[in-house]
């Protein structure tokens, strides 16, 4: 069945899906769903490829998360704002018509004075997609939307926010006016008012109509609640950034509209490089290490023309236990102190540890010979009767690695598995191995497990959980389980029956 005919199935049954709690709108949905078929979306739907975030992509979002963090940055004029907008959505609460026109001047009167840049703000119609309000920069003679605007009387009332939002960008984006004009990326913040909610996505899209939407905040509320200040707060932190960003996107168009170096402004192409990899006079030769599959973001490029080194982007990072193990030989170099960006990325410089000389990851030697020489053909490769080498010298790596003390307090690495356990190869013969990975590396008693923890497709020990206790034993017990054989025909089971439906990667943190 077609979404067409989903979407007039659904609507002869509109009184159905209404005594079932879905919204009476649903079908509205389903053919918006269809509009956004037209173009590829990534991230707001399960995918196998997923691009670069944005916040690594474009450093005004990276710049906006921190300013949404930082109270310091709000002034009276922010909180005055702010709580005019709570009283006219508390207000107007039912009446969508009258909330959409209470935002539009509420927050045009606001951004003025705070901008160097001219803007506008229109009410937009373009097809069966409507979008509320577009807040409009002028540059080189072409109006471009930088902000999308959906005010919503409830969830589910009158259509989905974030679908109408992005399925108008695309169609703006199409526009043979606007593709005549840039033929690249095209960053733009798109701001719902849902109820008593607010919240903002970043979004892009490029030439080929395939679209990125991710969250740059939470659901903010915008509810006067005496007891509850933090909440102001938040909000108006959260509008405080504003300003400064439709500043940021329009000087960001402003710099590519003049440049003859597009790409160092409009940033590559969707499966390409985080921004601080961008600067030719200090990274080159850039690419991602290992297959796009992964997710993760793991770069080997040369540093300042000389070594080539890992780049790695996180959000969390065990820098002392990585950095206290390194000098004890038992993980590859540091190069740099930690180096967040402004959106407190992570940005890992460490020794690059090159297959060509050797080094291989202890999962890979744990395939059938058939497989290495398949991927790997010109590499040596370790058959069966080599294994049980391999595994001692790994579980020797950790024994030693828990009797090295970081701030005289026991460390463990937290993800043992043996895709983090590198292996040097050399005559034959297994010279050395290292631990790689210390995303959750900690000090036993003040480090814990990460809330986002993969526990459909990985067996953990007992004791291993969303938020629990690091212990060094549990590094064993992970590398013991995943030896056995059994354990990994049971995650292979799992990955089989859910391919086509559910990606494992979309539910964890390190994968």
């Amino acid at each position: 069945m077609t979404l067409g005919q989903n979407a007039t199935l659904i609507a002869e049954l509109d009184i159905a899906v209404g005594l079932v709690g879905l919204p009476s709108n649903y079908a509205k949905d389903i053919e918006r769903q269809a509009e956004l078929a037209n173009g590829t979306v990534f991230n707001c739907y399960r995918s196998r490829q997923r691009p670069v975030p944005l916040a690594l992509m474009y450093p005004e979002f990276d710049d906006f998360c921190l300013r949404c963090a930082s109270p310091a940055c709000m002034t009276v004029r922010d909180s005055l704002f702010c709580l005019e907008l709570c009283q006219k959505m508390q207000h107007f609460v039912s009446k969508e018509i009258k909330r959409e026109r209470a935002f539009g001047s509420l927050f045009r009167e606001y951004l003025q004075g705070q901008l160097s840049s001219n803007f506008s703000m229109t009410h937009q119609t373009r097809g069966k997609s409507i979008i509320d309000i577009q807040l409009q920069v002028k540059v080189a003679n072409h109006l471009v939307t930088v902000v999308y605007i959906e005010v919503k009387q409830a969830a589910g009332h009158s259509g989905d926010a974030q679908q109408e939002g992005m399925a108008f960008l695309l169609r703006d984006h199409a526009t043979e006016e606007f593709m005549s004009s840039w033929q690249t990326l095209r960053p733009a913040l798109l701001l719902t008012v849902v109820g008593p909610s607010v919240r903002a996505f970043g979004m892009c899209v490029d030439a080929t109509s395939t679209l990125v939407c991710e969250p740059m905040s939470s659901n903010i509320d915008m509810l006067l609640i005496p007891h509850l200040p933090q909440c102001f707060a938040t909000l108006t932190s959260f509008f405080s950034a504003m300003p400064q960003l439709v500043q940021d996107l329009h000087d960001h168009y402003q710099h590519a509209s003049i440049s003859t170096k597009k790409l160092n402004f409009l940033g590559p192409h969707l499966e390409q490089l985080p921004y601080p990899l961008w600067d030719p006079e200090v990274w080159t030769d850039a690419r991602q290490l290992g297959p796009a599959e992964t997710h993760k973001l793991v770069y080997v490029a040369t540093f300042q023309h000389k070594e080539q080194r890992i780049s790695k982007f996180t959000k969390q990072y065990g820098w002392d236990v990585h950095r206290t193990w390194a000098k004890a030989g038992l993980a590859p170099e540091l190069l740099e102190s930690p180096s967040p960006t402004p959106g407190k990325w992570q940005h890992v410089q460490m020794e690059y540890l090159p297959s060509d000389v050797g080094w291989l990851t202890m999962r890979f030697l744990m395939m059938p010979v058939k497989e290495q020489l398949k991927f790997a053909p010109d590499h040596f490769v370790l058959g069966p009767a080599y294994m049980p080498e391999l595994v001692q010298k790994a579980e020797q790596l950790l024994r030693t690695a828990h009797l090295v003390r970081v701030s005289d307090t026991p460390a463990a690495h937290g993800d043992a598995r043996p895709d983090n356990i590198m292996v040097l190869m050399e005559a034959g013969k297994v010279k050395q191995v290292q631990l790689i990975d210390m995303d959750w590396a900690g000090t036993v008693g003040s480090t814990q497990y990460p809330t986002l923890l993969n526990t459909r497709s990985i067996v953990w020990p007992d004791g291993v959980g969303p938020g629990q206790a690091l212990e060094q034993k549990h590094d064993l017990q992970l590398l013991q389980l995943q030896m056995n054989p059994a354990t990994r025909a049971a995650a292979n089971d799992w990955r089989a029956m859910f391919a086509h439906s559910v990606q494992v990667s979309d539910m964890e943190v390190d994968f």
